[in-house]
């Protein structure tokens, strides 16, 4: 079968449409197109196709897909393929402000899966981070036992989680420092050194390291990993600089494109996302999202504008 080039569509990195702006992009889909601005420059604007002739596939990122359920059944009957990706991390409310609560969310995530499929729902536990707060000890034993929580609440419902250990990017530090928190120990990337040791980091953006994270992400991660494997689930990284594989967890791809191809049942693009981080292993796609002040006000989001 010869593959025809078609769109993949990102809903989205930079903002949460499922659960901010469904209707709006019920709006857009029933009209065949949307108006994307440029995240750099407002003022550009791009016409992007949602006519289902010219799209492989829309890919959901969210963390309440309760207002996308509703409308499961048009997207379906208009024939577009899809599959969900919900983060759902249990982080308190001191760093999460307004997510659903944890229970909400897991009987969200379990309602999705149990209407499309485990293969077409992924669970995100990302970013994993430590810190310290007022009341809180966000350390290697409290993801331990919350991770267990939340992988035993999905078992049968899920079968991959994907992770990643939070990168410093500009003003997340501080923040999550404004919010309270101290003590913390980002993962990947430049923040390595400064975060964990006080040296240069190991690595360049970019280049993938052979080595393991610093002390204690390996320990944690295997045990993670662990705690999947008991409730069926297999792990995967999204965009680490690490070699993880020594862990069990493989890397991933949040746009995959091999997944695509399945969902929408046939052949699809597979060609890497050149505006994504060297790191990142992300099919091509065009986003739909716009940056802004989210109202779920994460306080470690990058999105944050």
């Amino acid at each position: 079968m010869v593959y025809t080039s078609l769109v993949i569509i990102s809903a989205s990195r930079r903002c949460d449409i499922p659960a901010y702006g469904m209707e709006a992009f019920m709006v857009s889909l029933r009209q065949g197109y949307c108006i994307v601005p440029n995240p750099f420059n407002a003022k550009l604007v791009r016409r992007v196709s949602l006519a289902p002739g010219d799209l492989d596939c829309i890919v959901f990122w969210t963390r309440d897909p309760r207002p996308l359920l509703p409308h499961i059944d048009e997207i379906e009957r208009r024939g577009f393929p899809f599959y969900v990706q919900m983060t759902l991390t249990g982080y308190p409310h001191l760093v999460e402000p307004r997510v659903p609560f944890r229970d909400t969310a897991i009987a969200a995530l379990c309602a999705l899966s149990d209407r499309i499929g485990y293969e077409r729902t992924i669970w995100r536990y990302d970013p994993i981070f430590l810190a310290r707060g007022p009341g809180l000890e966000l350390d290697p034993a409290w993801h331990r036992a919350n991770f267990e929580r939340l992988a035993a609440a999905l078992d049968g419902h899920v079968r991959e989680v994907v992770v990643s250990l939070l990168d410093q990017y500009r003003c997340t530090k501080s923040r999550m420092q404004r919010a309270g928190l101290s003590d913390i120990v980002f993962g990947s990337g430049k923040s390595v050194g400064a975060a964990t040791t006080g040296a240069e980091p190991t690595t360049t953006p970019g280049a993938q390291c052979r080595s393991l994270p610093p002390e204690p992400f390996p320990e944690l991660l295997a045990s993670l990993t662990s705690a999947a494997a008991r409730h069926g689930m297999v792990m995967r990284a999204c965009a680490e600089p690490w070699d993880l594989s020594p862990l069990g967890i493989s890397r991933g791809a949040c746009i995959d494109g091999k997944l695509v191809a399945r969902v929408a049942g046939k052949p699809t693009q597979t060609a890497k996302d050149k505006g994504q981080r060297p790191d990142c292993g992300c099919t091509d796609s065009v986003d739909i999202g716009s940056y802004g002040k989210c109202p779920a006000s994460c306080i470690y989001c990058y999105a944050q504008r």
